[in-house]
């Protein structure tokens, strides 16, 4: 099967309208990709579904023709949020990225008293924006129609304390609980430790806001290897991956 390349196009798209593309998307799809005038390119915009378009090519521009509307969806039936200790450099890039391969709805990376990332207010920014970035090129690459949300950092403390309908985990290596152990649900939200973990008065407060702790097996994993293992185990367990 020949390779069609998927683009987040965050505008309305219309059947039979034709699109100039920005010069990032077509310097992407014409330099990187080497596509060819004519070639065919899937198009969405996060409102479900994605379009399947023509690419045309000239000295001066690169647009798209849209042919049709797939109301198509490829994402989980399972609601998962994640919470994740902020990490450094590429291991939060690799969360970000291997989260949205795996389904999730949305990210908040969390500031911990563990956590050794300090950021201000102009490097959040900058990070979200780096992170936004990421998931959209993830969601291109896996086939997802929809973009996760990507929350500015926020405290551990303030994060927990957010009202959530479902079941709330956060993940302990000194937990005897499984994920299986849990019942069926359509909606988790999941605390994931940065890389020195959770000190004890944080995971004291979490067990106050009502989240059960869990197990990952019985070896310690980094936490990005957690992330990916539990949001793995959960769409096992409760979403799309049976």
């Amino acid at each position: 099967m020949k390779f069609i390349p998927r683009i987040y196009y965050p505008h309305p798209l219309h059947h039979g309208e034709q699109i100039v593309l920005e010069k990032t998307i077509a310097h992407y799809l014409t330099t990187v990709l080497r596509l060819k005038d004519k070639e065919q390119v899937i198009l969405f915009n996060g409102l479900g579904g994605e379009y399947s378009a023509i690419l045309t090519l000239d000295k001066k521009k690169a647009c798209v023709s849209i042919l049709d509307h797939t109301p198509i969806s490829r994402e989980s039936p399972l609601q998962l949020h994640l919470g994740q200790g902020l990490a450094r450099g590429d291991r939060m890039d690799t969360v970000v990225q291997k989260a949205t391969e795996l389904g999730v709805m949305s990210i908040t990376p969390l500031i911990t008293k563990n956590c050794a990332v300090k950021l201000d207010d102009e490097r959040k920014e900058k990070r979200l924006q780096h992170w936004q970035n990421i998931a959209i090129s993830a969601c291109e690459q896996s086939g997802r129609t929809e973009i996760p949300a990507i929350f500015s950092p926020i405290s551990m403390l303030e994060w927990c304390q957010q009202p959530f309908q479902g079941l709330s985990l956060f993940f302990d290596p000194h937990s005897k609980t499984p994920l299986n152990s849990f019942s069926p649900t359509n909606a988790i939200r999941i605390a994931i430790g940065p890389e020195s973990g959770w000190d004890e008065q944080e995971s004291a407060f979490m067990l106050k806001q009502g989240f059960a702790s869990a197990t990952l097996g019985p070896r310690i994993l980094r936490t990005e290897t957690a992330s990916i293992t539990a949001l793995s185990i959960l769409q096992g367990l409760f979403g799309d991956f049976a």
